[in-house]
């Protein structure tokens, strides 16, 4: 990651590389993550006169790009000639009706979330390892299985598993 932190306070930004390895089907990808105002340079398919969305996930690809806005918003594709070429393949996935309701569904013995704890639990391990090799200020490589950072980076396990006081160990 990009960006100084320290153990107060975060950086005003950084720009985060996930790198996950191939498997279940899908080859190796990159997950670039920007935050703090920090913004992708301008991708040459986009039309002038458009601008990314201020919070978003853009999508790039060999051939064109993919921009979504936050919270789920429209896909676009770009260059216009990429989308004229699309077939919609129809929904694979059922839509949400929001976090809260599908909560109360899955409560009343409705279908399980999509954003269930595994799912999220999941998400949540990946933003906090970015966080981690903030913290650390190197790249780290992460071991889901074991939980914990297989390369070699010093004073790890303070950043993950934390320093508890006299008398407030966990156990």
């Amino acid at each position: 990651p990009a960006g100084q932190s320290n153990d107060e306070i975060a950086p005003y930004g950084e720009i985060g590389y996930f790198d996950f390895k191939e498997g279940g089907g899908q080859p190796d990808v990159r997950v670039t993550w920007y935050s703090g105002g920090i913004r992708p340079a301008r991708p040459d398919a986009l039309p002038k006169g458009e601008e990314l969305p201020r919070r978003g996930v853009l999508f790039v690809g060999d051939k064109g790009m993919i921009v979504c806005g936050s919270a789920g918003g429209d896909a676009v594709i770009r260059p216009e000639s990429r989308a004229a070429e699309f077939r919609n393949p129809g929904a694979r996935i059922p839509r949400s009706n929001g976090h809260h309701r599908d909560w109360i569904d899955a409560i009343k013995g409705g279908p399980r979330p999509s954003s269930h704890f595994e799912y999220g639990a999941a998400l949540t391990e990946i933003t906090l390892l970015g966080v981690a090799a903030l913290r650390l200020g190197k790249r780290i490589e992460w071991d889901s299985e074991s939980m914990s950072i297989t390369n070699n980076v010093e004073g790890w396990e303070r950043v993950i598993h934390g320093e508890y006081r006299k008398g407030w160990e966990l156990v």
